[in-house]
């Protein structure tokens, strides 16, 4: 996803206009679907236009798989200058909630025996405040500063609800997004709870 995996080892860089080297990841990456690949190159410039309303998340997890109470999934939103000082960095990370709304009502396919789907959208508070990021990010890209490079990265941090029990820590995890309601959810990562543990150790 910036198509730049902030947690990635190996991490895909685009380069776009205005030198802006520009990605979009997701905190616990490591297994990116090749067929998502183009839609992940597309992310940072559709999400900085995309209505916050219909930005979501889904997980589809093992059906015995209970998150940690409060755990929810974070967007997080990283904008760097190439050199320091040439415009004013973003870092924020904006909190999904969970969703009432079915999988099926969503156009997810059915999660299939011993499955489940958790699907995340963001809260009126948390639309506003991307509303806000969006604004900041714009802001900065139409500086002149802005010219020199600069790095965005899109994320979404999973590791608060990964799993610890045993158990469960090798059993199949996969993160879809949806940043446009009218294209539906793509899948951005698969792996296992003891994956994205790791993963969010090596980044400390």
């Amino acid at each position: 996803m910036k198509v730049k995996p902030m947690s990635h080892p190996a991490p895909l860089l685009l380069r776009r206009s205005l030198l802006l080297a520009s990605a979009a990841a997701l905190a616990a990456c490591g297994g990116i679907p090749l067929t998502s690949l183009p839609r992940l190159a597309q992310l940072s410039g559709q999400l900085l236009e995309a209505d916050p309303a219909q930005f979501m998340v889904a997980l589809q997890v093992d059906a015995r798989v209970v998150p940690p109470p409060g755990a929810v999934p974070l967007l997080h939103i990283q904008l760097k200058p190439k050199v320091e000082g040439a415009f004013a960095p973003v870092d924020r990370k904006l909190p999904l909630a969970l969703t009432t709304a079915t999988s099926a009502t969503l156009g997810l396919d059915a999660p299939g025996p011993g499955r489940r789907w958790l699907v995340y959208s963001l809260p009126p508070a948390t639309q506003a405040e991307l509303k806000k990021v969006q604004a900041t990010v714009k802001q900065a890209q139409a500086q002149p500063g802005y010219q020199r490079g600069g790095t965005l990265a899109l994320g979404v941090e999973q590791k608060d609800l990964a799993v610890t029990d045993p158990a469960l820590a090798r059993t199949k995890w996969s993160t879809w997004m949806q940043v446009k309601q009218s294209e539906g959810f793509f899948e951005v990562w698969n792996g296992t709870p003891e994956e994205i543990r790791k993963l969010a150790e090596a980044k400390r």
